[in-house]
């Protein structure tokens, strides 16, 4: 839990710094306004761009290591595991554990068109039939026709303030 010391030093550091005074009074306030608004929003962007492609490095290099000396590791684990004749499945070391755990027992469905022919014919309590709406072809009523069905409403149309 944070201090209130902790609280305040991370709301100083998450907001950005304006002039002291700072209103929308004329044109020039108004774009440095939008300037900081977009050059924020470009900020993001980049910002996700670039843990997007640290995810893909650190992924990449958790498989190159899995790889290349994943046996290697789970042969050491299981030959500690049984020189020690314990009842423990796990070994802890100061960067992370490496075990054995036994896994729960589930279904796996490999041709569910398949087994959706079975369940029709033997369990007919497992198939469900679902229903939807195709907006699009009660949009094109709405187009034709205007009238709002029911269970529906005209929404958007309005105005909104935007900053690109």
């Amino acid at each position: 839990m944070k201090t209130d010391l902790e609280t305040q030093e991370t709301e100083a550091h998450d907001t950005p710094a304006v002039p002291e005074g700072f209103a929308v009074r004329d044109q020039a306030s108004a774009n440095w306004l939008i300037r900081k608004i977009v050059e924020s929003r470009q900020y993001a962007q980049r910002v996700e761009a670039w843990a997007a492609a640290e995810l893909r490095r650190a992924e990449a290099e958790e498989r190159f290591f899995w790889l290349r000396y994943g046996t290697q590791l789970e042969a050491w684990a299981r030959g500690q595991l049984e020189a020690a004749h314990s009842h423990h499945k796990s070994i802890h070391l100061p960067a992370g554990c490496v075990g054995y755990r036994t896994l729960l027992q589930r279904l796996l469905v490999r041709n569910e068109d398949r087994l959706l022919g079975w369940c029709q014919a033997n369990l007919p309590k497992a198939v469900v039939t679902t229903h939807a709406v195709l907006k699009s072809v009660v949009s094109e009523h709405l187009k034709s026709t205007g009238e709002v069905p029911d269970g529906a409403e005209l929404g958007g149309g309005e105005q909104k303030f935007y900053i690109k």
